[in-house]
């Protein structure tokens, strides 16, 4: 091998890792001129208003943390778990709703059959009577609802 050709390569090699040695220990100067501008230099400020940082924390950079989304990533029986949870609070909301409902239709059924005359409010805000027409038609749709709300037993 012809020293010639060694030669460069050697001084590459060993100007690349003079240069983390080197660069490994430099300060470095941060400061905010009167115009709120940041500088960073090698080179030290005049004035007293400035931090010195150094590259050797680049070499002891932390292991990056994970996300707390992907540390506490419950596992598959917890999942389930918690659906069931909150399935089971969804239908005791809706057995009431529909317990609501039945009495509801119930209601509205005993005060049409015990009254002849039926005041209502319309969607003005006016009350008026329920003709005999809209009082059957009332009466047809309260049990409509008693029949889908309240179960037979």
């Amino acid at each position: 091998m012809n020293i010639r050709h060694s030669a460069p390569i050697f001084f590459l090699v060993a100007g690349i890792l003079s240069t983390n040695v080197i660069a490994k220990n430099i300060a470095i100067y941060r400061w905010v001129d009167e115009n709120n501008v940041v500088h960073f230099s090698q080179h030290q400020p005049r004035d007293d208003n400035y931090s010195q940082l150094t590259t050797i924390a680049s070499y002891n950079a932390k292991e990056r943390e994970q996300p707390e989304q992907k540390k506490a990533m419950p596992s598959v029986r917890e999942q389930i778990a918690r659906h069931e949870k909150e399935q089971a609070e969804i239908n005791a909301k809706n057995k009431e709703i529909t317990e609501n409902n039945c009495k509801a239709a119930q209601l509205n059924m005993k005060m049409l059959n015990s009254f002849n005359q039926i005041m209502t409010t319309d969607a003005d805000g006016k009350n008026r009577l329920l003709s005999d027409k809209e009082k059957k038609e009332q009466l047809e749709l309260s049990k409509k609802h008693t029949d889908l709300y309240c179960k037979k037993s």
